[in-house]
């Protein structure tokens, strides 16, 4: 072997060995990035799929809980509107950047007997109590539609476990609810945004209507006092102070489909609220909002949304999530949805195109 060749086997070596390090240095920056990329498969900090569907992401302290409802190894691997064995439990994912998520188990296991064993739980939201220093979740939970009921759980810990409490009226005529979110307001007074979806005592269709309830002052039961917000075609609520007005979205009733947000504002949380012309495109990105949460890092609200496995919803448990950025303009008193292909959440968003 002469010694062009022995330089030029060197040479190469060292060149696949600088690929591999820059390869390696590009995957840490981009795990290490706090840049949300949509329209992709999401991650965990193990490599695994994240599995939190139609959940919510509060924050406690300065870290983030995404809790969520999995779907993994469900019979046909789909959700259904009738009694089985269909959801696997709550699940939670911590996150300090939003970017960055670690799996931290089942919040909440499925009973292995008696109240929730049949049926499906979703649409889990989560609140600290500062009087019981208890983290209490609504859910909703139904064994087949439209028999839907909103249930309460308790934990001592953001990451549970969380005990069931069993179903607990609410202000929709029959008690019953579906399609559920939470909200907190700064003075600690709880509040829950939820479909009523149950036919009116006159006869008819169901309405989907949304409704919003005080709390009590443990968060543990509804006051079945409160207002309509939307009344009819809703569903998917969800609510949030930014710059001192109260915003409550819904989704259209579209199935696995996605459906363009509807909104409405108010100058305190039980209204009156204005609603305003849908404030989102192409069906929400083809995605459904299911939680809103401010940022005060960046003074940008964000959307948590599903875009559900459309094509023959063979395994729901590979849909997809968005986060998406919600604007307030104070001078028309309008809110409006931008989608980001690649954006940060926890900065500003003066800089940032869409």
């Amino acid at each position: 072997m002469n010694k062009l060749t022995i330089l030029t086997l060197l040479f190469l070596v060292l060149v696949n060995a600088l690929k591999a390090e820059l390869s390696k240095a590009s995957n840490k920056s981009m795990l290490n990035s706090n840049r949300i990329v949509n329209g992709s498969d999401w991650y965990d900090t193990s490599g695994k799929l994240i599995s939190a569907h139609e959940g919510e992401i509060a924050r406690f302290g300065d870290t983030f809980y995404w809790y969520g409802s999995s779907y993994k190894n469900n019979p046909q691997g789909r959700f259904r509107m009738t009694a089985g064995p269909v959801w696997n439990g709550m699940q939670v994912y911590t996150s300090k950047d939003l970017k960055n998520w670690t799996y931290k188990g089942v919040c909440m296991p499925r009973p292995k007997e008696g109240f929730g064993l049949l049926g499906a739980t979703g649409r889990g939201h989560v609140m600290y109590n500062e009087k019981t220093k208890k983290y209490v979740m609504w859910y909703r939970w139904f064994v087949a539609m439209p028999a839907s009921f909103l249930c309460v759980a308790t934990a001592d810990h953001p990451e549970g476990p969380f005990t069931p409490h069993g179903p607990k009226e609410v202000g929709s005529w029959t008690g019953f609810g579906s399609d559920m979110n939470t909200f907190q307001d700064e003075d600690g007074k709880g509040y829950l945004i939820y479909c009523d979806h149950n036919k009116p005592k006159s006869g008819g269709n169901w309405r989907y209507a949304i409704r919003i309830d005080s709390l009590s002052d443990d968060y543990l039961t509804s006051k079945r006092e409160g207002i309509l917000v939307f009344d009819s075609g809703c569903e998917a609520p969800a609510m949030v102070k930014y710059k001192g007005k109260y915003i409550a979205v819904a989704s259209g009733v579209h199935g696995w489909a996605g459906s363009n947000t509807k909104c409405a504002v108010a100058d305190s949380p039980l209204g009156e609220y204005k609603k305003q012309a849908d404030i989102s495109e192409q069906r929400t990105w083809s995605s459904q909002v299911t939680d809103l949460i401010y940022l005060k890092e960046s003074n940008t609200v964000m959307a948590l949304c599903d875009q559900w496995w459309i094509p023959d919803r063979a395994d729901i448990d590979k849909s997809r999530y968005l986060f998406l950025p919600l604007f307030f303009d104070e001078k028309t008193g309008r809110a409006n949805m931008e989608y980001r292909k690649e954006w940060s959440p926890l900065e500003s968003q003066a800089n940032q195109k869409k």
